[in-house]
């Protein structure tokens, strides 16, 4: 059966030929989509868990749903964070303070939001000073010094080395510190370069009075499969402490996972519609061929041969164009994809170093990222759809008549 299905499909090596590229062209296509938008999902996640929250975040309970207040702190977070550590040794754990206020300088005003960071570990999990365009990172426990996003220094009028003053609301009342600028950083998205300031934490520890306290306690991981397991460990570590919520990177940075989750769905919507087409393309190929060889269908039924024989054998020439033609769709979209995993794509010419989703800004060079499993599916998915598309012409030819079918030209 087999056998007579490979010589039928390559009676008209042309037809055949046309189809298989269909096939295997469209399952290229979704394979390097996929892919390259796989990569774009690691990196705008990585970048968001990176500099937003972490894998796993102890923060104060009722921080997630209003995180206004200045009540809802970590307190001893020195403590919280060597338990943190404790439980997961390998992960790097770092804290944080947010903080909102008003940025003064000589010549203007600014409202900002300012993060209090550790220096050193936080250049461990973020990129904040690979982004660096003038002056210095901060040193651990600088108590005057302050990172500007290079828009907000212009707003304000201000360089290296000069002086600004930031007010917000302190522990009991309004607070006002001095600082001086140490450096200026472009992250490429608007809101974080036109409002963002950073501190060491000691500065905003002191600026709000609270010595010890953070707003979270962030645990980064290497690789962000091993969530799951982290969290569990955290959760036990912390089992007996009161007043915190410990999230997972999923809730703790919801509009960011919540966007891939959207823009997975329209992928693959548009995945489906160009299967779909495919598929036509398919059912009309061997209808085409059905119709061709009517005459020859109808002398096999006349000499004994049963429909439903006739059938599977037009099925088998189905599965067999659907495994070789994706096989070669498969292998040319693995190549693709190594290409650019190593190589990317450059859009910085049509749209700058960075673009910005949700406030978080990535590169503009994108890397495709192996998805396996979705690979695999798609493959599957391409063999039935062709397989499928065969199933209108098999019951057509089964149900032919013998004698008008050789009458057939």
């Amino acid at each position: 059966m087999f056998r007579l299905a490979f010589r039928n499909l390559w009676r008209n090596k042309r037809r055949t030929a046309i189809t298989t590229t269909a096939i295997a062209g469209g399952l290229l296509l979704i394979i390097m989509g996929n892919n390259l938008n796989h990569g774009t999902y690691l990196e705008f996640i990585r970048m968001g868990v990176s500099t937003t929250a972490g894998h796993v975040v102890v923060q104060g309970e009722g921080w997630q749903a209003d995180p206004d207040p200045l009540d809802f702190r970590v307190p001893n977070a020195d403590a919280i964070a060597s338990k943190v550590q404790t439980a997961v040794p390998k992960a790097t754990v770092v804290q944080r303070i947010f903080l909102g206020g008003l940025l003064s300088s000589a010549t203007n005003s600014v409202g900002v939001v300012t993060t209090g960071i550790q220096p050193d570990q936080e250049a461990k999990v973020s990129e904040w000073h690979t982004k660096l365009v003038e002056g210095e990172w901060l040193e651990p426990g600088d108590k005057r010094g302050i990172i500007l996003g290079v828009d907000l220094a212009q707003t304000l009028e201000v360089a290296l080395g000069k002086k600004v003053v930031l007010m917000g609301q302190g522990k009991d009342d309004v607070a006002s510190r001095l600082f001086r600028v140490k450096g200026l950083i472009r992250t490429g998205a608007a809101q974080m370069d036109g409002f963002f300031t950073l501190v060491s934490l000691e500065s905003a520890q002191a600026f709000l009075e609270q010595p010890g306290a953070a707003s979270q306690v962030s645990l980064h991981l290497a690789e962000p499969r091993g969530t799951d397991a982290a969290l569990a460990s955290v959760q036990g570590a912390l089992a007996q402490e009161q007043g915190l919520e410990i999230l997972g990177w999923k809730d703790a940075v919801k509009p960011i996972y919540e966007f891939t989750k959207v823009d997975r769905r329209m992928n693959n919507t548009f995945m489906s519609i160009l299967g779909f087409l495919v598929a036509l393309g398919i059912l009309n190929t061997v209808l085409m061929s059905v119709m061709e060889r009517m005459r020859e269908f109808g002398v096999l039924l006349a000499l004994g041969t049963p429909p439903g024989k006739l059938r599977r054998m037009i099925l088998c020439e189905g599965l067999l164009l659907g495994l070789f033609a994706s096989a070669i769709g498969l292998a040319l979209g693995a190549g693709v994809t190594s290409y650019l995993v190593a190589h990317g794509v450059d859009y910085s010419e049509m749209i700058g170093e960075t673009m910005e989703i949700e406030g978080v800004a990535i590169s503009t060079i994108i890397y495709a990222a192996w998805d396996w499993f979705s690979m695999s599916i798609y493959t599957v998915v391409a063999v039935f759809l062709a397989v499928a598309a065969t199933v209108y012409p098999a019951w057509k030819a089964g149900r032919i008549a013998p004698v008008e079918a050789m009458r057939h030209h």
